[in-house]
């Protein structure tokens, strides 16, 4: 499942990314015709996932640790009742990284408005 569609700026510590698959009627996070914003750390993940890819040019396993200090700012990031009705633009920035995993903060928004924000720890597999 890919639900981002586009990495818009990268560098470093951050990376920012925009989807629209929430506006898709097939999206697999979907149910009963709604995306519940708890499904932004789905989005956050994949942009924390595809910065670590750039970073160091190879595929990492790994799983999520740890959610903290999430702040949910709309019940839904699709509904016909959803601030979200355009691009999201997920951000997402390194605090932390070693060996053994890292850990982002992110934010995502859409038309300026923040939905979902907190923080996220990744925890890779040795292979």
């Amino acid at each position: 499942m890919c639900l981002l569609h586009e990495v818009i700026q990268s560098d470093d510590t951050s990376l920012t990314a925009i989807a629209t698959s929430h506006l898709d009627a097939d999206n697999p996070l979907r149910v009963n015709g709604t995306i519940t914003s708890i499904n932004g750390i789905e989005y956050a993940a994949q942009a924390m996932a595809v910065h670590g890819s750039l970073l160091s040019n190879t595929a990492q396993s790994g799983y999520i640790a740890t959610v903290r200090n999430i702040e949910i700012k709309t019940p839904f990031l699709s509904d016909n009742m959803s601030p979200a009705t355009e691009t999201l633009i997920i951000k997402v920035e390194q605090l932390m990284s070693n060996e053994n995993g890292f850990t982002y903060q992110f934010d995502i928004t859409c038309e300026q408005e923040s939905l979902i924000s907190g923080k996220i720890t990744v925890f890779l597999t040795q292979t």
